[in-house]
């Protein structure tokens, strides 16, 4: 009977030892263990920069889009700072990808001027079934934070015509160049 309580003893000390050499680690050990390491931390930087540019993606966007003769092509996001990413695609003078300059009170003007023509209550599309005709895109961040865009091929009204135009001299400017 003895050998069998000792026996006992021993196997149930044998899985109690483990328990307890683990709450023992050294305090060093322990800081390691709870740490993130160099690799989750850059990953967890780079997934706040992304989320902070996405945030603070383009206020204002503007694309002149093609037709079937020689219009000139080109995208440009225009963001809060002044920073503006332009993309020349077919007939334009400064093609591929650049990054160009604005002032940023340029484009608080040019917001201040979207809302003042009142930007958020025109319709999405402008057409009238013309096949030809290039087309103006524009892209304007709402207050809720949505990207609101408005086409225009043909047929939009004055006060549309007005404020796109507006936004073409302004940004025609900053390219050096005038269609």
């Amino acid at each position: 009977m003895r050998f069998f309580t000792t026996l006992l003893l021993l196997i149930a000390f044998g899985f109690t030892l483990p328990t307890c050499a683990q709450k023992e680690m050294p305090a060093t050990q322990q800081t390691k263990a709870k740490e993130p390491s160099k690799k989750i931390r850059a990953a967890e930087a780079r997934a706040k920069e992304l989320e902070a540019r996405k945030v603070s993606g383009p206020v204002l966007t503007f694309e002149r889009t093609a037709c079937f003769g020689k219009c000139p092509t080109y995208v440009m996001q225009v963001y809060a700072d002044g920073r503006v990413v332009y993309e020349g695609r077919r007939y334009v003078p400064l093609m591929g990808l650049q990054e160009l300059k604005l002032p940023a009170a340029t484009v608080a003007e040019m917001l201040r001027k979207a809302r003042e023509a009142n930007f958020e209550q025109f319709q999405e599309r402008y057409a009238q079934n013309t096949s030809d005709l290039p087309s103006t895109v524009v892209g304007i961040r709402q207050a809720n934070g949505q990207l609101k865009i408005v086409t225009v091929e043909e047929g939009a009204p004055a006060n549309v015509n007005t404020f796109f135009a507006y936004l073409g001299t302004q940004l025609d400017q900053l390219r050096n160049w005038v269609d």
